[in-house]
């Protein structure tokens, strides 16, 4: 399959366009159009319709491929060390422009559309969610493996994660106050 080709015309493709999504989204752009992207990154509208099909899969690919990249889940086997990482750089990420709106768009890509259908995005999302998931648990069950006695992802997700959100989506506090507190408090109640 073409998408496959690491260097080939698909990849330069797919990043000209993520490129040009980010620089838009950095620029105050709420959701850009397939137009925009189009003109900013060189590729035709068809081609962006045909590979993403709406510009929300476009923007939720875009926004999957930055938090993997920008804010993987590490595994050096000191789980706090981890956790405070991982922190850092969701929080780092979420008080940048582009950033806070590639987390907008996969939290809507998330949510229910009214009449509770799911969003477009939804099994895009969820399939993300689940490589997250996947990654995190990898590193709890060395953990466990060792000895240890981890928390649950979804305890991290609450206890870490959603303050993180929380604060940059409200604006109360800078989203990286505290983290060393909300990691140490994680670890605590498992």
């Amino acid at each position: 399959m073409a998408d496959t080709r690491p260097g080939g015309r698909t990849a330069r493709t797919r990043a000209a366009v993520h490129t040009a999504v980010r620089e838009l989204f950095a620029e105050g752009h709420d959701q850009p159009s397939v137009r925009e992207v189009s003109e900013r990154s060189g590729v035709h509208e068809v081609t962006i319709y045909r590979r993403w099909g709406r510009i929300e899969s476009l923007v939720l690919d875009v926004a999957v491929t930055q938090l993997n990249e920008d804010a993987p889940f590490p595994d050096s086997g000191d789980l706090r060390r981890d956790l405070l990482g991982w922190a850092h750089a969701v929080a780092g990420q979420v008080k940048t422009r582009e950033g806070f709106a590639l987390f907008h768009a996969l939290a809507a890509a998330t949510s229910p559309l009214a009449g509770g259908k799911p969003a477009p995005t939804a099994d895009e999302a969820a399939r993300y969610l689940r490589q997250r998931t996947a990654q995190m648990q990898r590193a709890l069950d060395r953990v466990e493996a060792a000895g240890g006695k981890p928390p649950t992802v979804a305890h991290i997700f609450d206890v870490v994660l959603a303050p993180i959100y929380l604060r940059a989506v409200f604006g109360y506090e800078s989203p990286d106050k505290d983290l060393d507190a909300l990691v140490d408090q994680v670890l605590r109640t498992t």
